[in-house]
């Protein structure tokens, strides 16, 4: 199944696409100066995944020289499998700029620098749930506004939101609760909350304020974990 196939070797190459967002409806520069200031947001954000079990930057670094190998494989006919991923320029720079990248995020120091100021798509990469679920549910012509549930408190649509994702709510609830402390932990007020998540997402709450509305979303997340899906795993680790 040829499409399957190009399916899966896209998505090997999405971390890669990820941090080179930046230069996606463009080209990669040459000047290794000007690429690093681009993507270092991204980078901070991507090392701060990683520790909460995301793909970590080796993981990037060697996507990236998969990358760099399919470009220089078809110079002239690149596969679709580095679709999205911008080339350089001039073209036959590609796989070296590529290259250089992997390298630089490898050895990249995960402090970051003095005066570092977080960019919209840096703090995207914190909040890969909640993103979805404020702009899908709560955003203008959400489901959870829309298609009769207009008059819906905000209450009303966290819990059809969260009929719809059960069973599946111990792999989603309570990452969802925690990108919500780390919203009011890192956003602080109303104002910067609708700025980030309603202005520059798209997203909304209901008929709630953000500052309202995420802990309500957290607790009635905690609450549906309580009353439906008790504690239960198996010890897999060898002592």
């Amino acid at each position: 199944m040829p499409f399957r196939q190009d399916t899966i070797e896209y998505f090997r190459l999405a971390g890669a696409r990820t941090l080179l967002e930046p230069f996606r409806n463009g080209t990669l520069p040459g000047d290794p100066g000007e690429w690093r200031t681009a993507l270092a947001p991204l980078i901070r954000g991507l090392a701060n995944s990683a520790e909460e079990g995301g793909r970590n930057l080796y993981e990037i670094a060697a996507e990236l020289r998969l990358a760099a190998d399919l470009f220089a494989a078809a110079p002239s006919d690149p596969p679709p499998a580095v679709q999205h991923i911008p080339p350089a320029d001039p073209a036959d720079r590609t796989p070296a700029v590529l290259r250089e990248i992997a390298a630089h995020v490898e050895e990249w120091n995960r402090l970051p620098e003095s005066g570092a100021t977080a960019t919209t798509r840096e703090l995207l990469l914190r909040f890969p749930r909640l993103s979805r679920i404020l702009s899908l549910y709560f955003g203008q012509d959400g489901s959870a506004i829309s298609d009769g549930m207009s008059d819906a408190t905000a209450e009303e649509g966290i819990r059809m939101w969260i009929s719809q994702v059960h069973p599946a709510c111990p792999w989603e609830l309570p990452g969802v609760a925690a990108e919500c402390t780390e919203a009011l932990a890192l956003f602080h007020d109303e104002d910067a909350l609708d700025r980030f998540f309603a202005q520059e997402l798209g997203g909304g709450s209901g008929d709630a304020d953000f500052v309202d509305f995420l802990p309500l979303l957290a607790r009635l997340c905690i609450d549906h974990m309580k009353e439906s899906h008790p504690p239960v795993w198996q010890t897999d680790l060898r002592r």
